[in-house]
């Protein structure tokens, strides 16, 4: 019997609380679009949300893998090849890095141009703390400890932007092109520029299966105590999650959110 590669594994774990995450993401969705709503403050104040866990994310995992041009083309699959289990898991984390899935800046660009919007969007006060900023706190002090733990935001981070990232394309052309700022002719959905950039992989299918490769390669070098790890974190990814889209509800519902 063939052995069951972890991104398989990572699937079968999440089935259940992804299942939850998505339905509830998913029901949200035209709430922050026309015509329910004449601007995208609530599309913005979701996003700032979750896109803490990439800005965490990418933060702890530069720290870890050093300067790409010092090491890219340059890392062995052969576990003995190390001389210490640090070395190893820097290895798999140098493995999975692809600059191209990187959304920082791009977030960055987003949120800039969206303040430009709506004057209630550049007043949102996105510093204050949160379900998202905590989840960001609680990476930043518990992964670098257990740096494999790394492997399972990653995949599921990216696999969603990939996967679930189409879906949202859609909707968000639906609210056409003035609502973003946009001309017609900007609004491409393969090529988004800000405020909409995050949700742009470009060559996504290209890139998408050369990151499945990488983290493929990568299980190679864990052992299968760090596997079970990277499981358990899985579940902890989701419920985290589930806390954020509930606390946007209370928050929105208490007000100060303009909602049209």
């Amino acid at each position: 019997m063939a052995e069951v590669d972890l991104p398989s594994k990572i699937r079968a774990a999440i089935k259940e609380p992804h299942g939850v995450v998505n339905r509830l993401n998913t029901a949200r969705i035209p709430l922050c679009l026309p015509p329910l709503v004449q601007a995208p403050t609530l599309y913005t104040l979701g996003l700032s949300r979750y896109t803490e866990i990439y800005l965490g994310l990418e933060e702890i995992w530069h720290a870890q893998i050093g300067d790409f041009a010092d090491w890219a083309g340059n890392i062995s699959e052969d576990p003995s090849s190390y001389g210490s289990d640090a070395e190893r898991v820097q290895a798999v984390l140098r493995l999975i890095y692809i600059p191209e899935l990187l959304r920082t800046r791009r977030v960055e660009a987003d949120f800039e141009a969206l303040k430009l919007l709506d004057p209630s969007i550049a007043k949102l006060d996105m510093g204050k703390e949160n379900a998202g900023s905590e989840f960001r706190r609680y990476m930043k002090e518990h992964i670098p400890a257990k740096p494999h733990l790394l492997v399972v935001y990653v995949w599921i981070m990216y696999q969603a932007l990939f996967n679930g990232g189409r879906f949202i394309r859609l909707q968000l052309l639906k609210a056409g092109p003035e609502f973003w700022g946009l001309s017609p002719r900007e609004m491409d959905p393969t090529a988004f520029p800000p405020p909409l950039s995050f949700w742009c992989v470009e060559e996504g299918e290209v890139v998408q299966a050369k990151f499945r490769n990488s983290v493929l390669k990568a299980d190679k070098l864990l052992t299968e105590t760090e596997r079970e790890e990277i499981l358990d974190e899985s579940r902890e990814i989701f419920r985290r999650c589930e806390l954020i889209t509930h606390q946007l509800d209370e928050d929105v519902s208490a007000g100060g959110y303009p909602t049209n």
